[in-house]
């Protein structure tokens, strides 16, 4: 997913926001940052940042680049470079990053994993999903065992 040429992160520079009173069940992907100020119910993924703003609530696992939480999120957090917890967070689950940073205040129940970059693996997928990269939506089926 990511490489050493890798252009800068932007959280800032959103492509995708999962607005206040939407909710999502299923898998979100994503190339560029998502904001989450809505609901989500399964898996997030991001080659850039995942923004959990303060009215996100969250029962999933994110992956991505970056990955910044003030909302509430249940299930476990992995990011290549670095996770940002801020005090309006709640997070029940583990958290694995080469850098992480958790401000005074924050509710936080989990194992906390620290290892160079490139030294730990995202959780394998399971499931249908429902797909959103560049904007886009698309319904995808696991196939039938």
């Amino acid at each position: 997913m990511l490489d050493n040429k890798r252009k800068p992160l932007d959280e800032h520079n959103v492509a995708t926001i999962i607005g206040p009173g939407t909710k999502v069940k299923g898998e979100v992907h994503s190339k560029g940052t998502i904001r989450i100020e809505g609901e989500v119910e399964g898996r997030v993924e991001c080659e850039d940042s995942i923004v959990v703003h303060e009215s996100g609530h969250l029962k999933a696992d994110l992956i991505a680049a970056q990955i910044i939480i003030s909302g509430t999120v249940e299930g476990n957090t992995f990011a290549h470079e670095r996770i940002e917890i801020t005090n309006q967070a709640k997070v029940v689950g583990n958290i694995t990053a080469p850098r992480i940073s958790i401000a005074e205040g924050v509710i936080f129940e989990g194992q906390c994993t620290m290892k160079a970059p490139g030294q730990v693996q995202p959780p394998k997928r399971e499931g249908a999903n429902l797909s959103v990269v560049g904007g886009q939506q698309a319904q995808q089926q696991k196939a039938a065992s």
